[in-house]
């Protein structure tokens, strides 16, 4: 199984303050993210005047301002993302950022990015797609977001793909729910090996709506290869992700959770593992004296008993060894031996 690319979704959070998004780059590295992701985007552009608010939206900011102007304040000028992004490179992450109007996307390709996310809302925005899908980079990467999709919906977006020579194996699907946050009954995680089976060709991954870490950890035995969640230094920042946004104790916790949970996976067949053979005789029992025997002397259930360490006699053999003669002489808890029993292992 590859090992799981966790991506931090720093996204919008950074409230339009460069130093801010520094400050989480740093502690998205601290947590033991493989990747810190933006959003890069022209608020108009992206957003009619007319266009409302989500109601997850108004919960956290009021409807007193519009969607738009809400979105301006989010923005994160081009060259304060190329620092950010060379200062993510620095320190060993990798880095990308998903655009949502087309001057965003020449922008982040005339930075040669690899990895193009492309959020659910942009899933049937088939001139956008076709814009991202004919661009001419070497080894690029499509990461779909599949919220709010039905699954012939995805299959769309798939074709428009498809008909441009991207390979399914260039292509990562994620399981997403688009409400901020996703109450747990809505996460649906079951639904992952549905689209193992259904796009069997493709990679599998999620996109983490849910508070806290513990649906992004209970992911990991469906397969998935790509995880991300949205990161914030502060629940209380105003701006419309904190709420549904992990913290960096939070992340960190995520990303030690999937690596462990990863380790912990190993194979169908039930083993014995070298971590636990030496322990065998430590924590098995053999047959040995209840009390004194003499040479010459029955094993009876009287005088042999079971008891810790297990390099004797196996108590599986109990009945074979009853009605043995004793060969030796045994005091009290001695490990009993016979001529008849020299294998022990069952």
């Amino acid at each position: 199984m590859p090992k799981i690319y966790i991506v931090a979704e720093i996204g919008c959070n950074h409230n339009g303050d460069f130093k801010l998004a520094k400050q989480m780059v740093d502690e998205a590295k601290i947590a033991g993210v493989d990747a810190v992701k933006f959003q890069t985007f022209k608020a108009d552009q992206l957003i009619s005047k007319y266009a409302p608010k989500a109601e997850y939206q108004i919960k956290v900011t009021g409807n007193e301002e519009s969607q738009l102007d809400m979105t301006r304040k989010l923005e994160l000028p081009y060259d304060e993302f190329i620092k950010l992004e060379e200062y993510a490179i620095e320190i060993g992450l990798d880095v990308f950022s998903t655009p949502f109007d087309f001057d965003s996307i020449d922008f982040l390709a005339s930075r040669n990015q690899k990895v193009w996310k492309i959020p659910s809302g942009e899933l049937l925005n088939l001139p956008y797609l076709e814009k991202i899908a004919r661009l001419p980079i070497e080894g690029k990467k499509i990461v779909l977001s599949t919220g709010m999709a039905t699954v012939e919906e995805i299959k769309l977006a798939l074709k428009v793909f498809s008909e441009h020579g991207i390979t399914p194996d260039n292509i990562t699907i994620l399981h997403c729910n688009t409400e901020y946050p996703t109450p747990f009954e809505d996460v649906n995680l079951n639904s992952i090996a549905g689209f193992k089976k259904t796009f069997s060709e493709y990679n599998i991954g999620f996109s983490d709506h849910s508070p806290g870490f513990y649906a992004g950890i209970a992911s990991v035995p469906y397969g998935i290869t790509f995880i991300e969640k949205h990161f914030t230094l502060d629940k209380n920042f105003e701006g419309p992700d904190h709420k549904a946004s992990v913290t960096p104790d939070e992340l960190k916790i995520l990303c030690e959770g999937i690596r462990a949970v990863e380790k912990s996976l190993g194979s169908f067949e039930k083993l014995v593992t070298d971590s636990e053979r030496k322990n065998k005789i430590v924590a098995r029992k053999s047959i040995v004296a209840k009390c004194k025997i003499k040479k010459g002397e029955m094993f009876t259930v009287d005088n042999v008993m079971t008891k810790r360490p297990g390099n004797g006699i196996s108590p599986m053999f109990w009945y074979d060894l009853l009605g043995k003669v004793a060969e030796n002489d045994f005091d009290e808890d001695q490990l009993i031996s016979h001529s008849e029993f020299s294998e022990q292992e069952v």
